[in-house]
């Protein structure tokens, strides 16, 4: 294999629409035309990119790559244009007893007609691996990671972490670095040290921590984990301009058990942590947190796959104001079979955040729906039907996504391909003061000879669009009939 690997890429498409037909991919565009004018489309569509690859035993590895897309739609001096762009590197080193890797990612979003739609994403990090023999290692990590966003997405709520973190919306700006020492001596016992430091600010609050952390973990049995932690550092917020720190110490413990009786499994854990905290100003304050967790499966003759879940967790702190939390999440899944051409795949979650006080209450409440169902209809053609909701409740706003769609591809005559989808979307942001409506639906005609393809495509879109600086909507709607011709190229030495 080659030790120095490198691709690129390009391609442009320029063209000529007629009335109000946006271009009908992942790049938004509008333009606002004066009412009874219907000028000539240009519009524009380019992407380039590149990868490398160093990979020799004497060098350390080496990847990058970068992705630049943008779309353009002009008519006389009016003009709209999205881009996107990706970042990727990595340089790592590994040996038998030491590895070290630093990663950097970059992703962003821009469109001149809607602030809502602008994305931000940056994280650069360092990880030190280092094992001084099978049972002992140490694990070093240090980063920042920058995210901007104008929709406020959750994530789970109790995916763990600290729970002092300020409230993601806008702007969130995050510096992190832990230094953890593991042991095990054997299967059944594990021991480690951590201590880890953190810094983060959105344009709601800022949160800061520096502790040390030791945890213990025992396996009586198979099934059954015992873990007990103390906790000792600083910690501080910034709400509303008023800044509050304090030295905490901590004490906790948890319990987890998971069984599996023939098709049946089911786990539940618990765990709870008492910490005793004195501020700046030598106020002493208890703070108490529990959390609970249950969750079941079945598997029903192998056709259907059912499972649930419910988790809730409770925190209380009368010196810090964003370690009071009460958060409850209840989520289920389910997998049909009816024969092997037919699946139908079904989730579920609904979650209730609150944190902070009264007087500084940060609440978030959203439920998230998906279903898809794929029918395979013979060897080589494939039907499916996908919808979705989304909904998102919080102290800045609401937000909500609902969508569904149809698809179908298969193999009519021969070489002859037909793919065929409609969708159907609707969004709206009062944060962003954003309503989109759309209706698209695409269908391709493909044939292969050889090294040569030959399509016909033809995609109908129709769609509102309603932002903070253009009350009245933007309407598109068109149709477009494409011909392809392309022919595969290839290199070898």
């Amino acid at each position: 294999m080659r030790p120095f690997r490198m691709s690129l890429h390009a391609s442009r498409a320029v063209g000529g629409e007629s009335a109000n037909y946006p271009e009908s991919s992942l790049m938004r565009g509008g333009l606002t035309l004066t009412p009874g004018a219907v000028p000539e489309l240009q519009t524009g569509r380019s992407e380039y990119g590149g990868s490398w690859v160093v990979n020799a035993p004497s060098l350390p590895r080496v990847e990058f790559s970068y992705q630049q897309g943008s779309g353009v739609v002009s008519a006389g001096p009016l003009q709209a244009e999205q881009t996107q762009r990706s970042i990727q590197a990595l340089v790592s080193r590994e040996g038998p007893h030491l590895s070290n890797t630093l990663r950097y990612q970059h992703l962003a979003a821009d469109n001149d007609i809607s602030s809502a739609f602008e994305q931000r994403y940056d994280d650069l990090g360092y990880e030190l691996v280092a094992r001084a023999n099978d049972h002992t290692r140490a694990d070093v990590r240090a980063g920042r990671r920058t995210m901007l966003s104008r929709f406020q997405a959750p994530v789970d709520p109790l995916a763990g972490g600290d729970p002092y973190r300020a409230p993601a919306t806008g702007d969130v700006e995050l510096y992190y670095g832990s230094a953890t020492l593991t042991h095990q001596p054997n299967t059944r016992f594990s021991a480690d040290a951590n201590l880890g430091y953190n810094s983060e600010r959105s344009s709601a609050a800022g949160t800061g921590a520096l502790l040390a952390m030791t945890t213990a973990r025992v396996l009586p049995f198979a099934g059954l984990s015992l873990r007990g932690s103390t906790t000792y550092g600083k910690r501080r917020q910034d709400v509303g301009g008023v800044r509050i720190a304090a030295l905490t110490r901590a004490v906790g413990g948890g319990i987890d058990y998971a069984v599996r009786v023939r098709a049946v499994h089911a786990g539940a854990s618990y765990e709870a942590e008492r910490a005793w905290n004195r501020s700046e100003a030598a106020i002493d304050s208890r703070a108490q947190s529990w959390r609970g967790r249950a969750d079941a499966g079945v598997d029903i003759f192998g056709i259907a796959q059912l499972s649930a879940g419910y988790d809730r967790d409770r925190s209380v702190d009368p010196l810090l104001t964003l370690g009071n939390q009460w958060q409850d999440r209840t989520h289920a899944s389910a997998r049909t079979i009816f024969s092997p051409r037919v699946a139908v795949d079904a989730t579920y979650e609904h979650a209730v955040i609150d944190r902070g006080v009264l007087t500084q209450m940060f609440r978030m409440r959203y439920v998230q729906m998906t279903t898809t169902t794929t029918i395979q209809l013979a060897r080589e053609r494939r039907g499916g039907f996908t919808a979705g909701e989304f909904l998102n409740r919080s102290f800045g706003a609401d937000e909500w996504h609902r969508y569904i769609g149809g698809s179908y591809s298969g193999r009519l005559v021969g070489a002859l391909l037909l793919s065929v989808t409609a969708r159907r979307e609707r969004t709206m942001s009062d944060l962003a003061h954003l309503y989109q409506d759309g209706y698209y639906t695409m269908g391709s005609l493909e044939y292969r000879l050889r090294l040569f393809t030959f399509a016909l495509e033809h995609r109908y879109t129709d769609l509102a669009l309603t932002t903070a600086s253009q009350i009245d909507p933007l309407t598109f709607t068109g149709n477009q009939i494409l011909l392809r011709v392309g022919r595969r190229f290839g290199l070898a030495r």
